[in-house]
């Protein structure tokens, strides 16, 4: 596979999850909604869950993104990687108009520190929360590949030196 192709994968993927985490971050930021109901007080704040993520007690958004583990430094995971995939969609696209094999190197490290950041959440989702979230699965995925492609890459350069 060409560089430029592998390039443009780890965009479209970065991407996608840059808003997906978006999308998490939001979710965490704004959880809950006024409901205009006559039997509760006015103003009253209602949780409402997830829409798209709430599919059980076992798999839920709401459950994961509310739960004491879902921040570090009072900020939220999807915040960092909200950041992560911003530069690895940057490098990407700087990669696909400059030297697009140091980009492919470039791209491993912050996806490299992410996948074990994962690994973290996995455990505490497993383990602790007893949840998981879909989308945090799907940008799992997504990291995963981001992951494997610019490793694959950079190994395979190393070898041919």
């Amino acid at each position: 596979m060409k560089n430029k192709t592998k390039l443009i994968i780890i965009a479209i993927f970065s991407l996608i999850a840059f808003l997906s985490s978006f999308y998490l971050a939001y979710d965490w930021f704004f959880p809950k909604e006024v409901v205009v109901n006559p039997y509760i007080q006015v103003g009253q704040i209602v949780e409402q869950p997830s829409k798209i993520c709430d599919i059980n007690t076992l798999f839920s958004c709401t459950k994961v993104s509310n739960s004491e583990y879902s921040k570090l430094f009072w900020i939220p995971f999807s915040l960092y990687a909200m950041f992560m995939f911003s530069i690895v969609f940057i490098w990407s696209i700087i990669g696909l108009f400059k030297n697009s094999d140091y980009m492919l190197k470039l791209i491993t490290i912050p996806s490299w520190a992410w996948v074990i950041t994962n690994f973290y959440l996995f455990y505490l989702e497993i383990f602790v929360i007893k949840a998981f979230c879909p989308v945090c699965i799907g940008i799992s995925v997504l990291l995963f590949s981001i992951f494997f492609i610019s490793l694959f890459h950079s190994l395979k350069c190393t070898t041919k030196q």
